[in-house]
């Protein structure tokens, strides 16, 4: 789920690392030159470039068209992207399955009124983050430096990460593990640093604009569906011009 949420989002990953390789393998000179890491690098921020602008809403198109059945446009599957192919909340995605129990001239009303419902609770419950004291602010700040340093210490092999690595090589018969290093050497630390930045931070934050939505993780999607729904009964009422029958006169 870290890396995937549905098949189509994982084949957009499959080829933006295919396609990330295949740049680089044409591009690297034979012999190789000194300065092929950064050719890498290069290739790679490219592929994500691909990656962000095509194959994520490329992606989303077809898990809404061809698994919801919901004909979005290139333009609302790029914006639904943050329900199928999340990038903030890695943990959760929203596959929206319910949404094939609507009509299917419904579906598309229900997602985007689902995307604006989520997106005004994510602005405001960034809102409320940016109003933590400075203090706060100031622990999360520090976890991504502890991040960054603990990377340079390990692949400088510097004290303490040296220590660990010691360590490990004393275990695992001469051998160690660099990322082991980082993680031993990151984890307690940001670790206290998370705890002191919540221990800091405001008290529980709540949705001012869906209180419904602290006590079901879906209400976003049931007020959306709900709404759809009735969208949906007042076509089906609608009188057609076209039908005389209303004049009739009544059965004896």
């Amino acid at each position: 789920m870290l890396f995937w949420t549905h098949i189509f989002d994982l084949l957009a990953k499959l080829a933006f690392m295919a396609l990330t390789m295949a740049m680089f393998l044409l591009s690297v000179p034979d012999p190789p030159a000194k300065g092929h890491p950064l050719l890498f690098v290069f290739c790679f921020l490219a592929g994500i470039l691909i990656w962000w602008f095509a194959l994520r809403p490329l992606s989303s198109w077809l898990h809404a068209r061809l698994r919801l059945g919901a004909r979005l446009s290139w333009a609302q599957a790029r914006r639904a992207s943050m329900l199928f192919s999340p990038l903030r909340d890695l943990l959760h995605w929203h596959p929206l399955w319910e949404v094939r129990q609507l009509p299917a001239q419904a579906r598309v009303a229900a997602i985007e009124e689902f995307m604006d419902q989520l997106q005004a609770e994510q602005e405001e419950k960034a809102a409320r983050l940016r109003a933590a004291p400075a203090l706060s602010h100031a622990f999360r700040w520090l976890q991504w430096v502890v991040l960054a340093v603990s990377v340079v210490l390990t692949f400088a092999n510097l004290p303490p990460a040296s220590w660990v690595s010691e360590f490990q090589a004393q275990i695992f018969d001469g051998a160690y593990h660099p990322i082991l290093t980082f993680l031993i050497v990151a984890l307690p630390v940001t670790g206290v640093l998370r705890w002191l930045e919540h221990a800091t931070g405001p008290g529980k934050i709540t949705i001012v604009s869906n209180p419904s939505a602290t006590e079901e993780p879906h209400a976003p999607l049931q007020t959306a569906m709900a709404s759809a729904q009735t969208v949906a009964k007042e076509q089906e009422k609608a009188v057609d011009p076209n039908d005389h029958s209303r004049f009739a006169p009544p059965s004896r």
